[in-house]
């Protein structure tokens, strides 16, 4: 999934921190999960992990890719007379082989395993009818866009989504699938959307004419899952603030806090509008794309006035054996508070910060209107180990 300040490039660098500094093992706290990308990565290391976030689709793909252990058996479907005859077909076989054929090309991953969930997201993605619900009334447009259309989706796609999103609410109402196999279908069903979704990365505004990826149909890609070493997961949706206190000791506290004023909730609306389904009250929806109810979701992470009165209270009542936190060159929180901050409540001589240059996020390009300050950014890891 397309996402501000995700750190899947990242991962070495974080992986070369705790390799000098010693930690190898334990249980982890990602507590700004975002994507799960940290949270995956400890995950195959072998750490126990637990993982935070306000938002809902992140919440689905902690599930979904933290908890979850590994690829599910799908055994209740079983029950579903529709989906077994479709699995009957000569033609739906190769269709799964061929998804499945897709992923150990791009990941080595070709265990049996897979093949259960590769059946589930060929059928809903090649033999449900299309639906036009809920994403087709508000977030789709006609081939030829109109004036007050939102263009975040092609109708088609749109109408895959709709009817994608009811066929999982409606197996997990009638038993068919586990809270597993349910996290991990919709998680699948968020990346998808993402991939076909008529954006530049983030959905704060949509593009008035089709993308090259807007036009492709939707395809419900297999997921690469982790089965971890057996320690045990789970995943937390809140203010981590608010939830510190009530998560226990950790060994390590992964930071990985919003760098500037943007705030998630209103960039990526319509993730958690799939992720939250409309099936128990429609959404009220504002604006031109489509906002959600969200004073509840604000960071003040993501405020000048509120960035550094958020860490300091976090770090203070973390019970946690070592901190390392990710941030870059451009964030809200001088480096300076930073330093005080970590200093005050670790063993002083064990403060470091790491710093790497990277190339910086773009969701568009320069234009008259906007020039980015630079091509790259210096990413900061901080660590001190607590006392």
């Amino acid at each position: 999934m397309r996402y501000i300040g995700n750190k899947t490039k990242l991962l070495p660098f974080i992986g070369d921190v705790l390799a000098e500094t010693g930690i190898t093992a334990g249980r982890a706290l990602d507590a700004f999960a975002g994507t799960c990308a940290v949270g995956r990565y400890l995950k195959s290391l072998g750490f126990g992990v637990a993982t935070c976030d306000l938002m809902t689709y992140s919440y689905v793909l902690q599930r979904a890719y933290v908890v979850a252990r590994g690829y599910p058996a799908f055994a209740g479907l079983c029950e579903d007379l529709a989906f077994q005859r479709t699995r009957a077909h000569g033609a739906f076989t190769a269709r799964v082989e061929a998804r499945r054929t897709a992923r150990r090309n791009g990941s080595g991953d070709g265990h049996a395993a897979t093949r259960p969930l590769a059946e589930v997201l060929v059928y809903l993605d090649t033999e449900l009818p299309p639906r036009a619900s809920f994403m087709t009334e508000h977030f789709s447009a006609s081939p030829e866009i109109r004036d007050g259309e939102r263009s975040y989706f092609s109708r088609e796609n749109a109408m895959q989504i709709d009817a994608i999103r009811h066929r999982i609410e409606e197996w997990s109402a009638e038993g068919l699938i586990d809270e597993d196999e349910y996290f991990v279908l919709l998680a699948a069903l968020i990346e998808a959307a993402d991939a076909v979704a008529n954006t530049t990365g983030i959905y704060a505004a949509f593009v008035k004419s089709w993308q090259p990826n807007a036009r492709r149909a939707l395809t419900l890609a297999l997921p690469q899952l982790t089965a971890g070493s057996g320690e045990p997961c789970d995943a937390h949706r809140g203010n981590i603030n608010e939830l510190i206190d009530q998560l226990g000791h950790v060994d390590l506290l992964y930071l990985d806090p919003p760098y500037n004023t943007r705030q998630y909730s209103s960039y990526y609306h319509v993730p958690e509008l799939i992720a939250r389904g409309w099936f128990a009250s429609v959404p009220e929806l504002r604006g031109k794309t489509g906002l959600i109810a969200d004073a509840h979701l604000k960071s003040a992470w993501s405020t000048r006035e509120g960035c550094v009165r958020a860490l300091a209270d976090l770090i203070a009542r973390a019970d946690a054996d070592h901190v390392l936190m990710s941030y870059n060159s451009e964030g809200l929180i001088p480096e300076t508070e930073i330093e005080a901050i970590f200093r005050a409540h670790g063993i002083g001589d064990t403060y470091r910060r790491t710093a790497r240059e990277y190339a910086r996020y773009r969701s568009d390009s320069d234009s008259a209107s906007r020039r980015y300050k630079a091509d790259s950014v210096m990413e900061y890891l901080y660590y001190v180990q607590m006392r």
